[in-house]
């Protein structure tokens, strides 16, 4: 990372000054390559519901992070680098221009502050050094730039969020994308052997109570009628709990998506109207918090093939490290 301890010839203010204007450029381009497609993804899924754009929207997300701190590193001017990410949040934003509201614009300004504040705490970090330290840079710029993520996410998810179809603010096949692929997870399966939720709920039922039966060595000696007899029995009594618990009448003969559906749309559609009003605002605080509860493994995810990045771009000479005669270390593009 250093070079031999030299001391650079050149006056402070040109050590401050950008030097390759062609490799800001390269940065800034991938960045906004990678915030456009993270909000590319993101778009997808909230429309399609696929896991895999959720994926892809993530990985874009975290190249988007590392370009973001590899920026905080290279790029010194203060407004040229505020201009990039200013043009970054736009790119991630440009794809919901039909969901622009007052909240969504208040949204989109907050995030981009609090870039701009990851920015500005990154580069106080390392004017306040002697020599530059990789990762205490990156816990002052990382979080914040996470945060502003996961605020624009928040903001957008609720912008499709709408009461006007079936009192509900999703509609039933987005929804049934959603939670669909989150049946065949290993961890519901070993619970629930079976489950199933395009199967109606009273096969359903069956599938699960008979899975359970055969699991248990007392029951599984049973004659094949009394087994029929218990399953449709625990079947019957499983319907008529349900149908207690939600206070919604259950058709068992419909896909158990659809019924879980039906018992959410009937359950807040008997909300007031004022409760209602703050669902939105409750989605948003949920994925929000989802998000910020993950920031760490994120940290470490962004924070490792970044130094990794750095160290090669100072290994093939896209970028240096001088020793300045008074303040310390600096790190221009060569």
């Amino acid at each position: 990372m250093e070079n031999g301890g030299l001391l650079d010839a050149r006056k402070p203010e040109e050590l401050e000054a950008d030097q390759s204007a062609w490799k800001i450029v390269v940065l800034a381009i991938i960045g906004l390559a990678f915030s456009f497609f993270c909000g590319y993804f993101l778009r997808s899924f909230i429309l399609q519901g696929q896991l895999n754009f959720l994926l892809f929207c993530f990985l874009a997300g975290v190249g988007f992070l590392i370009i973001f701190l590899l920026e905080v590193f290279f790029i010194k001017t203060f407004w040229l680098v505020n201009l990039i990410v200013f043009c970054e949040t736009l790119a991630f934003l440009s794809l919901f221009y039909d969901r622009i509201s007052q909240p969504f614009l208040l949204g989109a300004l907050a995030g981009f502050l609090i870039l701009v504040w990851g920015i500005y705490s990154g580069r106080v970090e390392i004017n306040d050094m002697l020599k530059i330290k990789f990762w205490r840079v990156s816990s002052g710029a990382l979080p914040k730039a996470i945060t502003a993520l996961a605020l624009l996410i928040s903001i957008i998810s609720v912008g499709f969020f709408s009461f006007e179809e079936n009192g509900f603010f999703i509609s039933e096949p987005t929804f049934e994308k959603i939670i669909s692929p989150f049946a065949g997870l290993g961890i519901i399966q070993s619970f629930l052997p079976g489950f199933d939720l395009s199967l109606s709920v009273d096969a359903l039922i069956k599938n699960i109570t008979t899975n359970q039966i055969e699991g248990n060595s007392q029951l599984k000696i049973l004659a094949s009628s009394a087994k029929k007899e218990l399953i449709n029995q625990t079947v019957k009594d499983f319907e008529s709990k349900i149908s207690d618990y939600t206070g919604v009448s259950l058709n068992p003969q419909i896909k158990t998506s659809q019924a879980i559906y039906e018992i959410m749309v009937t359950k807040v559609s008997q909300l007031p109207a004022n409760v209602k009003s703050f669902i939105p605002i409750g989605v948003a605080i949920i994925i929000f918090l989802s998000i910020i509860s993950l920031s760490w493994p994120i940290r470490m995810i962004v924070s490792i093939p970044a130094y990794l990045i750095f160290e090669i771009c100072l290994a093939l000479g896209f970028s240096t490290i001088i020793t300045e005669g008074k303040s310390g270390e600096v790190i221009i593009l060569k």
